[in-house]
């Protein structure tokens, strides 16, 4: 009974050894998969553009246009992801100024205004703010009303996480 015994644990051994083997073949692969996707990634993230103007809409040769969310009290720049108080809009330190400035520096180049629920008239403070700030240059805005049934339309998965934030609020 004992030699049985015996040679059961040698069996054990071999299996042991036999799933060891496998599993540590199969790490060494996961590591290298690893290793293929992270490559991958990299060299994706290395391809795309971090220019000024991720957030915006090509009208091709035609030029470009910056999306801004307009709400009932604040205006909020989605490239900078910064928010502008309604009655700040126009100073001559906010942040819609100086972003403005950069965009209008450029031919061909306008602000598009996404207007959500009460936000028209904060989208009129900022015509009118771009009006006065640039006096005697022709500019131009485009605007989108963003209802709820635009909202629905548009795929959740789509909307970026800071973005989807701001509308919630």
């Amino acid at each position: 009974m004992r030699k049985y015994r015996n040679n059961d644990e040698g069996d054990n051994y071999a299996i042991v050894e036999i799933f060891g083997g496998a599993f540590a073949l199969l790490l060494v692969l996961f590591l290298l998969f690893n290793l293929i996707s992270e490559s991958t990634t990299a060299q994706r993230l290395a391809d795309i553009d971090n220019s000024d103007g991720i957030y915006n809409i090509s009208w091709g040769s035609d030029g470009e246009g910056f999306v801004v969310l307009s709400f009932k009290d604040k205006l909020h720049i989605i490239e900078d992801q910064k928010s502008v108080k309604r009655a700040n809009i126009c100073k001559n330190n906010s942040a819609f100024v100086s972003y403005a400035k950069n965009i209008y520096s450029q031919p061909k180049q306008q602000i598009i205004f996404a207007i959500l629920e009460g936000g028209a008239g904060t989208m009129k403070k900022s015509r009118d703010c771009l009006m006065a700030i640039f006096a005697g240059k022709k500019i131009s805005i485009g605007w989108i009303i963003a209802n709820q049934e635009l909202l629905k339309s548009v795929n959740i998965k789509d909307i970026p996480p800071h973005i989807k934030k701001v509308i919630k609020k």
